[in-house]
């Protein structure tokens, strides 16, 4: 038998949000796990500081994409534009939130993406990144499918609740799990593994995969290949102290979800 979430244990799940489809994907896993736990849905709209910071220097210019005048970079407009694009954040929440029945709060957090961002989640048990620092930059990734659902396992306690969440979201609608297990040799990997199937049971089948020599370029690389529509990671993963996790994040189409 494969062990099922204990519905008390995630009370509280925040998510990252912006105005534009960039996060749709990501509020819409959230919004599932909350309905399924029966958890408060926190939306965050992080209003990036060092966004801030860098519009007032002086010598920085802004060029306009259609008539390619130049001028300097207005922080006014810019803190305007932020107060617009958190307006229609709060609207995608609410109607997706309600449709759903889940309950749902909203704020407007400032700070360093690459500093702060993972201190915003102190009072929730799942905190969902999305590609951060987007709704300003309106790129676009090409869109693939997603079809699986990926999480690190490295045995620990965290790792583990991090596995039972992942198998909720792999469950409705179904996707593909795929368990990434950090491993320097053959040995920890079986155990692991081992571990992994022990907890999953005989009713769930999984695809593991070893991340060999840890390596974020290796994991993004496992990410892309597997079309993951979801990373879950335990809050202590080594993959969330890279001093460049904006980044990456940004490099791929996919939704970062933390467990405590």
């Amino acid at each position: 038998m494969s062990v099922p979430i204990d519905p008390k244990r995630i009370r509280r799940i925040a998510v990252t949000i912006d105005a534009f489809g960039l996060s749709t994907q990501a509020l819409e896993q959230a919004v599932r796990l909350a309905k399924l736990m029966n958890a408060q849905l926190e939306g965050i709209f992080i209003e990036d500081i060092d966004l801030l910071q860098v519009a007032e220097l002086p010598f920085l210019r802004e060029v306009r994409t259609v008539s390619r005048s130049e001028d300097a970079i207005n922080l006014v407009r810019i803190e305007q534009e932020f107060r617009a694009l958190a307006r229609r954040a709060e609207r995608m929440l609410s109607q997706q939130a309600e449709q759903n029945d889940v309950s749902w709060s909203f704020r407007i957090w400032r700070g360093s993406i690459d500093a702060d961002v993972l201190a915003a989640d102190v009072e929730a048990d799942v905190f969902a990144l999305t590609r951060l620092g987007a709704a300003l930059s309106r790129s676009r990734a090409i869109a693939t499918p997603s079809t699986t659902v990926s999480v690190l396992f490295s045995g620990s306690e965290a790792s583990r609740r991090a596995l039972e969440t992942a198998v909720s979201l792999a469950a409705d609608p179904p996707k593909q799990l795929s368990v990434v297990i950090p491993a320097d040799d053959d040995e920890s990997m079986r155990r692991l593994q081992l571990a992994a199937s022990h907890q999953l049971g005989e009713a769930r089948h999984a695809d593991f995969i070893r991340l060999h020599d840890g390596s974020l370029a290796d994991l993004l690389e496992i990410l892309r290949d597997s079309h993951s529509a979801v990373l879950v990671v335990e809050r202590e993963s080594a993959f969330l102290r890279t001093p460049v996790l904006r980044q990456h994040l940004n490099s791929l189409d996919c939704l970062l979800m933390i467990v405590r």
